[in-house]
């Protein structure tokens, strides 16, 4: 009689024991999976209350205001700017970056101080595509692109001397392509900013001018540090 007890007690608390560990486990399952649901309704409440400052815009605008000043400042005329289309995929951008310098360089001759002075007229055109790394338009991207170029100038590459003014003036057009990299980033004002640099080659025959640091060789290469736009 004491065995069967004994037996029972034993029993009664392995029940026991087992019903408080199940009833535990469901609780912490339960207490997990409102955590979960919180989490997912935090979510998802972050996400219909953000909305992106490229929303309601379609397009904009880029220049480089410094650049055109400083260029001023020598009587010469240089404009960078970019139009750009934010409508057509919201993940990415279509750009048309262009840049133009009108200038005139004067360098004197080192032997007998003779003032020679280079015209040039340099024009680039873009066609790029860039895509956000981001879940928006903005922050990082790739790009890739083309590029048309003309050049109007002297040719040679001796900044520094010269013995005759035999220089050769001629005109080149050119074509190239480039991958590139960058950061952008937009205000819910439609003010915004960005920085990029592009490396790629130009096809076909080159010949080097004065004042023209890259678009007269076979490499392409580009930096953009200070132009501002505004989207509409």
């Amino acid at each position: 009689m004491k065995l069967l007890t004994v037996l029972f007690t034993i029993f009664l608390c392995t029940s026991i024991a087992i019903a408080q560990d199940t009833t535990a486990a469901k609780i912490d399952t339960v207490l997990l999976n409102q955590k979960a649901m919180m989490e997912l309704q935090q979510k998802m409440y972050d996400e219909t209350q953000y909305i992106p400052p490229l929303a309601n815009k379609t397009m904009g605008i880029e220049l480089n205001l410094a650049r055109l000043l400083a260029s001023s400042a020598d009587n010469d005329f240089t404009l960078a700017g970019t139009f750009s289309l934010f409508a057509v995929t919201r993940r990415g951008e279509i750009a048309f970056p262009f840049f133009y310098q009108k200038s005139t360089s004067t360098v004197q001759n080192g032997f007998d101080n003779t003032e020679y002075k280079f015209p040039l007229t340099l024009v680039n055109f873009d066609a790029t595509y860039r895509h956000f790394l981001g879940k928006y338009q903005d922050g990082f991207y790739f790009s890739t692109g083309v590029r048309y170029t003309y050049i109007k100038g002297v040719e040679g590459t001796d900044f520094f001397f010269f013995s005759s003014g035999s220089e050769v003036e001629s005109s080149m057009h050119r074509f190239g392509a480039y991958f590139g990299a960058g950061y952008r980033y937009f205000s819910e004002s439609g003010f915004y900013w960005g920085i990029s640099v592009i490396y790629g080659r130009y096809f076909g025959d080159w010949k080097g001018y004065h004042d023209v640091l890259f678009d007269d060789q076979k490499v392409l290469i580009d930096m953009e540090l200070l132009k501002f736009g505004f989207a509409f």
